[in-house]
C-alpha cells in the first residue's frame, strides 16, 4: 500500500515537472514567436489609434494543453493604456480563444482601438504573455493578474512590438468656418448728390480750366449742388474725399491728397456760404441777420473730410474697364507686387501701355469728391470702433454689431459682442457671435455658455448649430458634432457643408471628406486629406496656394517633403513653422514623420535652437 501511494505521488510529481517544463520551454523559446504591428509605426485614424498585431507561432512551440493570455500595453511619458485581452489555446483546450496546433503552429491577428491622447507620439507598445495549463479557457481570467493566479502560470517574456504613433491625421484644422450673424447696419449714407473736381498732376490748387473740369463741366455740377441747397434741402452731412494718382513717391502723394482735401473743403465752404445766403434772402431774413443765419445753418451740417492717398483701387477698376491690350498684365503686377515703388516701375517699363495709362486713366484719379447725405448724420467707422470700446451705451444694437465686424482683433470683437449681450440680451445674434469668437480664441467654456444661450433664444437655427458643431469638435465629441452640423445643413447653413468634412476626417472617412471638400480649393484640410490618401504632390500644391501661410501650413508641408524624402524642402518648411510657432520644435522632435531625419544637422539645428 505504501508503495502504491509513493508511486502515485512520484507519477504526479513527474507529470507536474513535465507540465511545468513544457511551459518553461515555451518561455525559453518565446523569442521564436513573431509579433508584427501593422502599420508600423502605429497611426491615428481620426481620434483613434487602431492597434493591429499579426502573430506567427512556429511549429512544435505551442503545447496542446496550454493557454496563453495576451494583453498589450501602450505606454508613453505621461500615460498608459492597457488594451483588451486575447486568449490563444492549444488543440486540447476547450472554450473561447484562437486555437494553435502544436505540430503546424499557426497565425493569429489581434486588433483593438484606443482613443488618441496627446503625447502618444512617443508611445511604446509592449506585450508580456502569460502561459498556463488548463483543460478549458477560464473566462474569469479577464485581467493579467487573474491569469497569473492559475497554477504553474509563467510570464513568457516582455516583448517590445512597436514604438511611436503617427498622429498626422489628427492635425485637422478644427476651427472650420464659423457662422457670424451679420449686422443690419446701413454702411452707405443716402447720398443723392455727388460731384468730383479734378486737379493737375502734382498740384492741389483749383483750376476750373483743367481739361477734365472743362470736359465734365465740373463747375456746372457744383452750381447744381448749390442750387439744390437754395431751392430744396440743406444736407445733414457732407463727405469730402481726395486722392492722388498712384505715381511718384508715396509720402508725397499722401501729402498731396491732404492738400487737395483742404482745397475741396474750401469749395464746400464757399458753396454753403453762397447757397445759405441766397436761401436766407428767399426766406426774407433781415439783411442784418443773414450772417448769423448762415453760420447757424452751417453748424447743423457735419462735414467729414478724408485724404485717401494713392487711389490704387480705382486704378484697377479703370484698367479692368479699359481697352488696354495688356490690362491683365498690369492688373497682375498691381495685385502681386506689394512694394508700391517696384509696382509703379514695372508698369512704367511697359512704355507703350504706360503712355496710354498716363493719358486716359491717371488724370481721372487726381480728384476731390463732394457727396451730400440728406438722411441724417452717420458716424464714421473710426468713431464707431472707438465708441464700441469706450462708450458702448451710446450706440444702437446695429451700430455695435457693425463695430465688432470692423476689428480684426478677436479679443476686441469679443469685448464688443459682450456689450451686445449685456445691453440686448434677447438678441440671439450677439450671443452667437460671442460664442463663435470665444471658440476661435479657444475659450471653450465661455463659448459653450454663449452658444447654448443663443440656441435657447433661437432653436433650430442653422447658424448657431454650425458653431455648436465646431465647439463639439473642439471638445472631442464627434458624435455631437456630426449631429449639430447635419442639422445645420438641413436648416440651410452654407458653412456647415464645408465643416462636415472635418467630421468625416475625425471619423476616419477620408474618401467622404475628399468629396465634401471638392469645391474648397487651396484649403488646409483639403491638403491634409490629399496627404492622408497618398496624393502628396497635390497636397504640397494645395498648401502652396493657401492664402494664409501659417505655421500650421508650413509644418504640414514639411511632413509632405519628409514623405517624399526631400530633405531641403523638409528643412525649409520646418524652419519656417518653428520660427512662426516655437512649440513646433517639440512636436517635430517626437514626430515619427521625421524619424529618419533626426540625425540630420539641419534638423537638429532647427529643433534645438
Amino acid at each position: 500500500m505504501k508503495r502504491l501511494v509513493l508511486g502515485t505521488l512520484l507519477i504526479s510529481c513527474v507529470l507536474m515537472i513535465a507540465g511545468c517544463g513544457s511551459l518553461k520551454t515555451m518561455q525559453k523559446k518565446h523569442n521564436t514567436v513573431r509579433y508584427q504591428i501593422s502599420p508600423n509605426p502605429m497611426e491615428t485614424t481620426g481620434d483613434k489609434v487602431i492597434v493591429t498585431i499579426n502573430g506567427n507561432i512556429p511549429k512544435n512551440y505551442f503545447q496542446k494543453n496550454a493557454v496563453v493570455y495576451l494583453q498589450p500595453v501602450l505606454t508613453w511619458e505621461t500615460g498608459e493604456v492597457t488594451l483588451s485581452p486575447m486568449n490563444l489555446k492549444g488543440q486540447k483546450v476547450d472554450g473561447n480563444g484562437k486555437t494553435i496546433e502544436k505540430s503546424a503552429g499557426g497565425r493569429f491577428m489581434y486588433k483593438d482601438t484606443v482613443a488618441y491622447r496627446q503625447g502618444m507620439e512617443c508611445a511604446v507598445l509592449t506585450l508580456n504573455p502569460v502561459a498556463y495549463k488548463s483543460k478549458k479557457v477560464n473566462e474569469a481570467n479577464a485581467t493579467r493578474s487573474e491569469a497569473l493566479e492559475n497554477q504553474g502560470a509563467l510570464e513568457l517574456g516582455n516583448v517590445k512590438i512597436a514604438q511611436g504613433v503617427n498622429s498626422t491625421s489628427n492635425r485637422v484644422d478644427l476651427k472650420g468656418d464659423l457662422s457670424i450673424a451679420s449686422s443690419n447696419y446701413n454702411t452707405k449714407s443716402d447720398e443723392i448728390m455727388k460731384s468730383d473736381i479734378y486737379f493737375t498732376v502734382n498740384m492741389s490748387n483749383l483750376n476750373w480750366n483743367n481739361t477734365l473740369n472743362k470736359k465734365l463741366e465740373t463747375q456746372r455740377s457744383i452750381n447744381n449742388m448749390k442750387s439744390y441747397i437754395v431751392n430744396n434741402q440743406v444736407p445733414r452731412q457732407i463727405y469730402v474725399n481726395a486722392w492722388a494718382s498712384p505715381e511718384g513717391e508715396e509720402s508725397f502723394n499722401i501729402g498731396l491728397s491732404k492738400q487737395r482735401a483742404e482745397t475741396t473743403m474750401k469749395v464746400v465752404d464757399n458753396m454753403l456760404t453762397d447757397a445759405l445766403t441766397e436761401r436766407a434772402k428767399a426766406e426774407n431774413v433781415k439783411k442784418s441777420d443773414i450772417d448769423k443765419y448762415v453760420q447757424d445753418a452751417k453748424k447743423d451740417v457735419v462735414i467729414t473730410s478724408n485724404a485717401k492717398g494713392e487711389d490704387w483701387d480705382n486704378f484697377i477698376k479703370l484698367v479692368e474697364g479699359s481697352s488696354l491690350k495688356e490690362k491683365n498684365t498690369v492688373i497682375n503686377v498691381v495685385k502681386s507686387q506689394p512694394d508700391k515703388v517696384r509696382r509703379e516701375q514695372e508698369i512704367r517699363n511697359m512704355s507703350v501701355v504706360f503712355h496710354q495709362i498716363e493719358e486716359d486713366i491717371l488724370p481721372t484719379l487726381r480728384r476731390g469728391e463732394i457727396a451730400f447725405n440728406f438722411s441724417g448724420v452717420q458716424k464714421t467707422d473710426q468713431e464707431l470702433a472707438k465708441m464700441a470700446l469706450t462708450n458702448p451705451d451710446n450706440l444702437t444694437y446695429d451700430e455695435l454689431m457693425y463695430a465688432a465686424s470692423l476689428s480684426h482683433n478677436y479679443a476686441v470683437k469679443l469685448q464688443i459682442y459682450n456689450s451686445v449681450t449685456e445691453r440686448f440680451p434677447s438678441q440671439w445674434e450677439g450671443w452667437n457671435n460671442a460664442g463663435a469668437v470665444a471658440l476661435y480664441l479657444n475659450q471653450l467654456d465661455d463659448s459653450k455658455k454663449y452658444l447654448e444661450t443663443a440656441d435657447k433664444l433661437s432653436p433650430n437655427n442653422g447658424t448657431i448649430e454650425n458653431n455648436l458643431g465646431l465647439l463639439s469638435l473642439a471638445l472631442r465629441d464627434n458624435d455631437a458634432a456630426s449631429n449639430y452640423i447635419n442639422k445645420s445643413i438641413e436648416n440651410g447653413n452654407e458653412q456647415a457643408k464645408a465643416n462636415s468634412a472635418i467630421v468625416s476626417i475625425k471619423q476616419g472617412d477620408y474618401e467622404k471628406a475628399s468629396e465634401q471638400l471638392q469645391e474648397r480649393k487651396c484649403t488646409y484640410n483639403l491638403a491634409l486629406i490629399q496627404l492622408l490618401t497618398g496624393n502628396t504632390g497635390n497636397a504640397i500644391r494645395t498648401l502652396d496656394c493657401c492664402v494664409d501661410q501659417t505655421a500650421e501650413v508650413n509644418y504640414l508641408r514639411a511632413v509632405c517633403y519628409a514623405r517624399l524624402d526631400d530633405v531641403p524642402g523638409l528643412v525649409k518648411n520646418l524652419r519656417a513653422a518653428c520660427e512662426m510657432e516655437p512649440a513646433y520644435k517639440y512636436q517635430a522632435k517626437n514626430d515619427v514623420e521625421f524619424k529618419r531625419y533626426q540625425s540630420e544637422i539641419d534638423f537638429q539645428n532647427i529643433i534645438n535652437n
